[in-house]
């Protein structure tokens, strides 16, 4: 099976929770869901419509802090960035701007339009997951970015330790893909960032350091 991030066609299947089938890359350490196990379009935006992923939902605006407070360090007001897969509500870029800076938002369900200027920074909360070509997500996120930009992501890294049979991130019907540790060097390497955070679980933030030619 061909890995959809670094495109190795070495990847070895597990059965995981509840029965699925899934792949795992020797190469990049991406853990992916195979493709008869995805769901369908319509399965992804009712799965989405009900989540409580509001500005009321205080657990939810929590959440997103956990991204947003050390994203505030590289992120100065008059610079213009991204809420990439923001959901039915743009919670994030509202609270972005809160803060002085411009945020665009989103989302290929609810909001379909990228902006065309480059950006400064993105940020993506609880997407990475949802990515059935993350390769090709990538290639859009790095196109977005200026240089020295910045990638700021929120998704559950599995580690060597994890029980993959029983890891509750897993059990989502959306979740279709899996980062580690090395997974986020080979995106540094492949992409052309540095990694300049990492909460060892599932925040990270990435600088843009060379141009992408795609």
């Amino acid at each position: 099976m061909t890995c959809p991030l670094c495109k190795n066609q070495e990847s070895t299947s597990f059965i995981g929770i509840n029965d699925i089938l899934f792949w795992k890359c020797p190469s990049c350490y991406l853990i992916y869901k195979d493709q008869s196990y995805h769901p369908t379009p319509n399965e992804e935006e009712l799965r989405y419509m009900h989540h409580n992923n509001n500005s009321e939902c205080e657990g939810y605006v929590d959440s997103l802090n956990q991204a947003l407070e050390p994203s505030l360090s590289y992120i100065d007001k008059d610079m213009v960035g991204l809420d990439f897969g923001c959901g039915p509500e743009p919670v994030l870029a509202k609270m972005l701007e809160e803060t002085g800076a411009e945020c665009y938002h989103y989302d290929p369900f609810f909001f379909p339009e990228l902006p065309d200027e480059r950006l400064d920074f993105v940020i993506s909360t609880e997407a990475f997951e949802h990515f059935f070509q993350p390769y090709k997500e990538l290639n859009l996120i790095t196109s977005l970015l200026i240089p020295s930009g910045t990638l700021s992501i929120m998704t559950h890294r599995w580690k060597d330790d994890t029980n993959l049979n029983e890891w509750w991130y897993m059990r989502d019907q959306t979740h279709v893909c899996f980062f580690h540790d090395k997974t986020f060097e080979f995106i540094c390497k492949k992409f052309g960032f540095s990694l300049e955070y990492d909460d060892g679980d599932k925040v990270i933030i990435l600088r843009k350091v060379v141009a992408w030619e795609f």
